[in-house]
């Protein structure tokens, strides 16, 4: 009888954790105020001051009951990227270390309902739009964004160069040498190489000091392997743009400490000057991958 009253004893705990973790937003009850809340999202597209209502938030593949991603957790920081169906789609600009079941660049669609805004309860129900220093929209990409960006290491033969128009349009090249791999037909090693373009688009500013761009083209140029003084060259893919469609653009003053360690880890390769508590040139970061371009000085 004691066993039964303590299963019925935990059993109770775990079903008011659950609800505990997985309330609507603002007591949401009701397709109307649910319609609201969706509509009120819409003031947040591409900020950054959502958060999940409650922890093991299901992150589905599509605006719809389908496939689930991972779940997200109240602590992770998220950039809202899209609204549809009742739900919204996230990137996980910043996973917490707490959370088992989330990582950086874990991109989906969470039921809107379970995804909270910091507005205070003014703001909430008020008709007129949100203050333009906590959301702005602008087709703009700063002026002194522009610019040659590296990807690297910072110890090794391998390099993503690529220079940033005002435009948006891009241009650059990928390189790795691996001379210890030779063959009679290529004593002097292997140079992977990669030209390419592209373009930014959809430039939306998330913050003071970031915005999220929109990769809306990238060209590989047509390429052929082939040998040349002794050398096999081998055509490869632009080393840190892959898999993402979307790229955080962090500006001169960023905060170190609002920065992932993959993105830092990346950055303090291809840093001249390793700051202490702000970045001193502007980065572009693949939220999916954990790569960031840093600007180099002219």
């Amino acid at each position: 009888m004691k066993k039964i009253a303590i299963m019925l004893c935990l059993l109770l705990s775990l079903m008011a954790v659950g609800n505990a973790t997985a309330e609507k937003a603002r007591d949401i009850s009701g397709d109307a105020a649910s319609a609201y809340h969706f509509t009120h999202l819409e003031k947040h597209l591409f900020a950054t001051d959502l958060h999940g209502t409650g922890n093991y938030l299901k992150i589905r593949e599509k605006p719809m009951p389908s496939n689930v991603y991972g779940h997200l957790e109240q602590a992770d920081q998220i950039v809202l990227l899209e609204l549809k169906n009742g739900y919204a789609k996230v990137v996980v600009t910043k996973s917490a270390k707490t959370s088992p079941d989330s990582w950086v660049g874990l991109t989906g669609w969470v039921d809107a309902d379970y995804l909270d805004c910091s507005c205070s309860d003014v703001q909430y129900n008020s008709s007129s739009p949100l203050p333009t220093d906590e959301v702005s929209d602008t087709n703009v990409i700063p002026t002194d964004a522009m610019g040659t960006y590296f990807f690297c290491s910072g110890a090794g033969a391998w390099m993503t160069e690529l220079t940033l128009l005002p435009n948006g349009w891009f241009f650059g090249n990928f390189h790795d040498s691996d001379m210890g791999d030779d063959d009679t037909s290529y004593p002097n090693g292997i140079q992977y190489f990669c030209d390419f373009s592209g373009q930014f688009e959809h430039w939306q500013l998330i913050n003071a000091y970031s915005g999220m761009l929109t990769l809306t083209a990238l060209t590989p140029y047509e390429a052929e392997d082939h040998i040349q003084d002794g050398v096999k060259y081998i055509a490869s893919e632009p080393y840190g743009l892959e898999n993402s469609t979307y790229f955080i653009l962090y500006s001169p003053g960023t905060p170190m400490d609002v920065l992932s360690d993959e993105c830092l880890s990346w950055l303090y390769g291809s840093m001249s000057e390793i700051p202490k508590d702000r970045l001193g040139c502007y980065a572009i970061y693949n939220p999916v991958e954990g790569y960031a371009f840093a600007q180099q000085a002219e």
